[in-house]
């Protein structure tokens, strides 16, 4: 099967990448920052029709796990994930739809994959817009909801972030009425794969893909220093209250519909 990986730069397609099965010819896009040399890679703005339909032109994909995504700009969401989506329909690829927990509100956690979505921030709101796309335009969509990536190797954006604050001096805060579900990425990149392999009838629908432990921010991010071998760093404890915009209180992902393969292992 010939896979295209959008976001090739990106924390996910890294470790899709690495674990990528030998009988899969993988491809990446990008955008801004080229992928590992090596790996064939396509330069492309997912959000331009033009440059999406030359994309799959290039690649003729039989499926695309679709990683790409900005925190910051609608239309590296929305935008991209509906000519993504409109790409894997003309061209009749299967599609692989990454999502976050924070198309969920956070008032009541914990979510499994049909309850209604309601997010209290952009990003959860271009995220669940992008959900609604897709699944009109790819009847077969697979769409995996998914909370915090955690890499140590690389190190995640959240990750490096907290050790760069703590190398500096600083006391980073961190929220202990926050709630997610974190999964560590090689075991999220296994669980894809495995997806990917299930064939598109058994694929279809809506996965939740969750680590194994609730945990808070605060708990999580004194984890995470521990793991880096900074343990005895001071950290403030922080309220989502005294945060300036909405932030979803507990988002953690209940998993009715079991994914394949090993189940995911704790975050370090």
């Amino acid at each position: 099967m010939r896979v295209l990986v959008t976001g090739g730069a990106g924390l996910v397609a890294g470790h899709l990448l690495r674990a990528a099965p030998g009988e899969h010819e993988v491809h990446l896009s990008w955008r801004t920052t080229p992928p590992p040399s090596g790996v064939p890679a396509h330069r492309a703005a997912l959000h331009v029709p033009a440059e999406v339909e030359a994309l799959f032109e290039q690649v003729r994909p039989d499926l695309v796990v679709h990683t790409a995504y900005s925190a910051n700009r609608r239309e590296d969401v929305v935008d991209a994930s509906h000519q993504v989506a409109v790409a894997c329909a003309h061209h009749h690829a299967q599609l692989v739809h990454l999502s976050t927990d924070v198309v969920f509100g956070g008032d009541a956690a914990p979510y499994v994959e049909s309850d209604p979505l309601d997010p209290v921030t952009d990003y959860g709101r271009w995220k669940a817009e992008a959900e609604r796309l897709v699944a009109s335009l790819v009847p077969d969509v697979c769409i995996t909801r998914t909370s915090l990536v955690v890499s140590l190797d690389p190190l995640d954006t959240s990750t490096r972030w907290l050790v760069e604050a703590v190398d500096r001096g600083q006391r980073p805060t961190l929220f202990r009425d926050e709630f997610r579900t974190p999964i560590r990425a090689v075991d999220l990149a296994a669980t894809l794969w495995a997806l990917v392999d299930l064939g598109p009838v058994a694929r279809r629908g809506v996965w939740h893909l969750p680590g194994p432990e609730r945990l808070s921010r605060l708990e999580l991010g004194r984890r995470l220093l521990e793991s880096t071998g900074r343990g005895g760093a001071e950290v403030v404890e922080g309220s989502i209250t005294d945060h300036p915009a909405p932030r979803a209180a507990d988002t953690t992902l209940h998993v009715r519909r079991r994914p394949p393969g090993p189940p995911p292992q704790p975050v370090p």
